[in-house]
């Protein structure tokens, strides 16, 4: 008789749930748009929650807003930064329409999180962009979507040039100085007083530059009642025609095709000019004075009206002693010195160095972060999500407030819909709006206290420069002043001729002068 042999009993492997997030969006056409917008909140609430495998992340929402730009889209955005940071495995959304309007922006988010392992499964047409053969199709409906969107936008544009020629056009942006009662402009005194006042000073002699330091240093709040004022902002209001009561139309002007880019009209495109379109806060006499004095300003300075102030000005320190570099013009060829040196040789050793010198040092570093043969923006990123990912996958915590994150939203809509119906008193939706925006706050500021580590921030301003990095399309043979402030946060010179130029996320890159 053979020996019994012993087996050992069969256990359960444990599944990992997926952690999914929904994206909605309500285009602004919709006759219904709220009761839209509450309702898919509810239906993937529900979905989601019914699945045992799907783990509820988030619902991202965007109400009323363009699908034809990411970039517009702030809830689009925050969900694909959390895909980026790994913390979603799958995205579920209405149609493909609803996920963007422009093909090559549906393939390239599509791509991406495909990258990532991450599908968008679109519910109207069945496509699940982790199944072989579905980029085909996705290709197809965002081509249907993107001809709906361009045929939307050129019948608004007609549209919108019949009101220009007859002087009905209204901005759907009100001017600094001015507010949009029922699409009226109507002035707004507190900040009519501030227009007047930079108009006043720039006849008084007053630079752009001078005006704005100003209004800073006086706390004078800006247009959207934050951030800084700038001499360009201060030009802005110098030149618009708004305040003497007449309106330009089509300064500027959209691509007649996906994605619709926008450029100032120089001529490509009629332009309209109405008077008495609304009332005025500034004499015209005012008005037509600064315009002389600019156009004298400009004349003399060669389109500089900022006196001592240059793109590299306050941005480059001397290793050597600490002190900033200024600027100097030396045999008409403009160079850049330690402030110490310049003042006497002797206290430091530093050089002098051409702008243009400085410049190509900075084109190479940002064309070797480019074209590099290896990537060195992407294994950084590589590196920074792995020391994140695993903590963030196994906490429990991260979900549970993720899941009362989305449900806050979705009561918050909810509210909004029953106020709009005529269902909840005003003063009863303002108390419970309240109530919910400040538990929404704590809860996002517990997550945000819980998760948020130097780690993952830098991992944020990294993702950041990489992508402005990628939008090169062509090595760099002029030095984009531009890049000065998205990407570079510091740049040191030593006496050694060698610069150190450091970028976001404190990545630090050596450069040879």
């Amino acid at each position: 008789m053979g020996k019994a042999k012993l087996i050992s009993p069969i256990t359960r492997q444990s599944v990992q749930r997926q952690r999914v997030a929904a994206y909605c969006r309500v285009s602004s056409n919709s006759a219904d748009q709220l009761n839209s917008y509450a309702a898919q909140i509810r239906v993937y609430t529900k979905l989601i929650n019914n699945k045992p495998e799907w783990e509820l992340v988030d619902i991202f929402a965007d109400e009323g807003l363009s699908g034809t730009k990411a970039e517009t889209r702030p809830e689009f955005q925050r969900m694909i930064h959390m895909c980026e940071r790994r913390e979603i495995d799958l995205v579920i959304t209405k149609s493909v329409s609803r996920f963007a309007r422009n093909v090559p922006e549906s393939l390239e988010y599509a791509r991406k999180l495909k990258l990532l392992g991450i599908g968008i499964q679109f519910e109207k047409e069945g496509i699940n962009t982790l199944a072989m053969g579905d980029e085909m199709l996705l290709n197809t409906f965002s081509a249907i979507a993107q001809e709906e969107s361009q045929s939307i936008s050129q019948n608004l544009r007609l549209a919108n040039v019949k009101r220009m020629e007859l002087g009905e056009y209204v901005s759907s942006c009100a001017a600094y100085g001015y507010r949009l009662v029922d699409k009226a402009l109507v002035p707004y005194e507190p900040e009519a007083k501030v227009v007047r006042d930079i108009f006043g000073k720039y006849l008084q002699g007053w630079s752009t530059n001078q005006i704005a330091k100003y209004l800073n240093e006086s706390a004078v709040p800006s247009k959207f009642g934050h951030g800084t004022w700038t001499q360009t902002v201060v030009k802005y209001i110098i030149t618009n025609e708004r305040y003497i009561g007449d309106s330009k139309f089509q300064k500027k002007y959209a691509e007649p095709t996906v994605p619709f880019k926008r450029h100032k009209n120089r001529g490509e495109m009629d332009m309209f000019y109405v008077k008495a379109t609304h009332p005025a806060i500034l004499d015209a006499e005012v008005y037509y004075q600064a315009q002389e004095l600019l156009k004298r300003r400009q004349e003399k300075y060669a389109k500089n009206d900022t006196l001592n102030t240059y793109p590299l000005t306050s941005r480059i320190r001397c290793s050597e002693c600490g002190s900033f570099y200024h600027r100097k013009v030396r045999g008409g060829i403009v160079k850049w010195v330690c402030g110490k040196h310049s003042k006497d040789a002797a206290t430091c050793p530093a050089s002098y160095y051409s702008e243009e010198r400085i410049y190509d040092g900075l084109a190479s570093v940002i064309n070797k972060l480019r074209f590099g043969e290896e990537d060195i923006l992407a294994q950084v990123i590589d590196k920074l999500e792995a020391a994140t990912t695993t903590y963030k996958r196994n906490n429990k915590e991260a979900s549970d407030l993720s899941q009362s994150i989305a449900e806050i939203n979705a009561k918050l809509l909810v509210l909004d819909q029953l106020r709009s119906k005529g269902y909840l008193e005003p003063e009863i939706h303002q108390a419970q709006t309240i109530d919910l925006r400040n538990q929404l706050n704590k809860i996002r500021a517990q997550r945000s206290s819980t998760f948020e580590t130097k780690i993952t921030e830098m991992l944020e301003q990294v993702r950041k420069l990489k992508r402005l990095i990628d939008e090169l399309e062509e090595p760099m043979e002029v030095f984009d002043e531009r890049l000065l402030v998205e990407c570079i946060t510091d740049i040191h010179i030593n006496n050694c001729d060698e610069m150190t130029v450091t970028m976001l996320g404190g990545l630090e890159f050596k450069e040879q002068l």
